[in-house]
């Protein structure tokens, strides 16, 4: 079943929320390693190659978006709406991977320390940064939430962690310039912070994408959209049990609705067929209904 216009639309959006992210990351990373490397900044540097490898995560959401889109085969008759979520679980692990190597590296220059103090003007680095990034934390993190998409918001939690971390690097070559050489190693404390913050971050977004694998049921808001939608077609006198999963931005639905025990099964049929086009219609993201048909018997109810 080919993907309605709807669901092409969302895909779309979360691609275009990944061009973002990778052109937005590129240019701000670049120019925080650079400013890291030149003004002697540890801790600038860890940021720049936290935001640099926000790069690849949006890469990643991009390729998620686009293998999810493509229509149902005979090998995944339900779609490839979980390459979405796969997308935002390969994102989590990334970022923890990231927190464990730079983090790792930072140790080693509180144990070593570089002599060289970090130049001030690195800290207008830092703070462009925390500015960049909040912005590209609220945009995401609003079209993720709107669309349900796992993948952008897991992205847009990563852009979270980049603005915490550009906090964490501003304080720590502040401390390293202004309180004198002895205190050089704090610029390198800070890079650490950063690194446990960007691997929290991973853990979180693992943990989300998590429950989306396992068949995540619809919210609570869809649940009642689709009563409310079966039970307005005609014909449909009740409806009893609801199973709904998650796929991706898709949502699958198994319905069983209540019919006069009289009718014919033809006219049955038709009016289950009727309730699988009502709720891909008027449901956000529902892409596949099963529509169980039962006796309707008063005294059960």
């Amino acid at each position: 079943m080919a993907l309605d216009v709807a669901n092409r639309e969302m895909y779309g959006k979360v691609a275009f929320g990944a061009y973002v992210g990778i052109v937005g990351n590129l240019v701000l990373g670049g120019a925080k390693l650079a400013g890291g490397i030149l003004g002697a900044s540890e801790a600038l540097i860890a940021d720049a190659v936290d935001t640099l490898s926000d790069s690849i995560t949006s890469v990643v959401v991009l390729l998620g978006a686009w293998f999810a889109c493509r229509p149902a085969d005979a090998e995944h008759p339900y779609g490839h709406g979980k390459a979405e979520v796969l997308a935002g679980r390969s994102v989590a692990v990334i970022v923890m991977l990231v927190g464990i190597i730079f983090g790792y590296r930072a140790i080693t220059k509180i144990v070593s320390p570089d002599p060289q103090m970090p130049a001030l003007w690195t800290l207008w680095f830092a703070l462009a940064s925390i500015v960049v990034k909040e912005w590209m934390f609220r945009y995401k993190i609003r079209l993720g939430r709107r669309i349900k998409s796992e993948s952008l918001i897991a992205d847009a939690l990563n852009h979270r962690s980049d603005v915490f971390s550009s906090m964490f690097a501003a304080a720590g070559i502040t401390a390293a310039i202004y309180l004198g050489p002895e205190w050089r190693f704090l610029d390198a404390v800070a890079a650490v912070a950063i690194c446990l913050i960007i691997f929290g971050i991973g853990v979180a977004a693992f943990r989300r994408t998590s429950s989306a694998l396992m068949d995540q049921a619809a919210d609570a808001e869809t649940l009642v959209a689709i009563r409310s939608v079966a039970a307005g077609v005609e014909g449909v006198k009740g409806t009893e049990k609801l199973l709904t999963r998650r796929s991706g931005l898709e949502t699958h639905v198994d319905l069983h609705v209540e019919v006069d025990p009289e009718m014919p099964v033809g006219q049955a049929h038709a009016i289950a067929s009727a309730v699988d086009a009502a709720i891909c219609r008027q449901v956000p993201g529902v892409t596949h209904v099963t529509v169980h048909v039962e006796p309707y018997f008063p005294d059960d109810h």
